[in-house]
C-alpha cells in the first residue's frame, strides 16, 4: 500500500512538472525576433537609401547613398522594451507572412520603394517591398511606428 501511494506521488509531480514545462512562458520558435524597416530611391544622387534595424533592445539607422562615395551615417538608441512590445503587438507574422515579396510596382517612375523584413526565432526571414507610402493592409497597424521611428533619426541629421 505504502509504494502505491509513493508512486502515486511521484507520477503527481512529474505531471506537475510537465504542466509547468510546457506551460512557461517562454517565446516560441516562431517568436519575433527583428524588423527592418527601409526606403529607397532609384533615380537619387546623395543619400537615397534608409534602413532601420528595431530588435529587443537596440534599434539603428542608417542612411546612405548607391555609391561608395556617400559616406553612410548612422545612429544606434536603446529601444525601451514597452515599443519593442507594441511592435510585436502590432504585427500580424502570419498576415505578413503570406504577402508577395513584392507588391505594386515599387520605385516605378521614381516613386520610390519601402520594405519589412521580419527574422524568427526559428531562423526564418519574409521580406515585403512595395510601392513608397502604399502599404499593404497587412502592415498598416506597425507602418506608422517604423516611420514614426525613421523620421525621429532623420531629425536628428536636420536633412530629410
Amino acid at each position: 500500500m505504502q509504494s502505491i501511494i509513493k508512486t502515486r506521488t511521484i507520477l503527481f509531480f512529474i505531471f506537475i512538472l510537465s504542466l509547468l514545462t510546457c506551460c512557461s512562458k517562454n517565446e516560441n520558435s516562431s517568436g519575433l525576433v527583428q524588423v527592418k524597416y527601409g526606403t529607397s530611391f532609384g533615380e537619387c544622387i546623395g543619400y537615397c537609401k534608409k534602413d532601420l534595424t528595431l530588435k529587443p533592445g537596440s534599434v539603428s539607422y542608417k542612411r546612405y547613398g548607391w555609391t561608395e562615395t556617400i559616406e553612410p551615417i548612422t545612429f544606434t538608441d536603446i529601444l525601451e522594451e514597452n515599443k519593442w512590445d507594441l511592435i510585436k503587438e502590432k504585427l500580424d507574422i502570419a498576415s505578413f507572412s503570406a504577402l508577395p515579396t513584392t507588391i505594386g510596382c515599387p520605385d516605378c517612375a521614381d516613386g520610390g520603394a519601402e520594405w519589412i523584413e521580419i527574422e524568427l526565432a526559428n531562423g526564418e526571414m519574409h521580406k515585403v517591398t512595395f510601392e513608397y507610402y502604399n502599404e499593404p493592409n497587412a502592415v498598416k497597424n506597425i507602418i506608422s511606428e517604423l516611420r514614426e521611428k525613421m523620421n525621429g533619426f532623420e531629425n536628428r541629421t536636420g536633412n530629410k
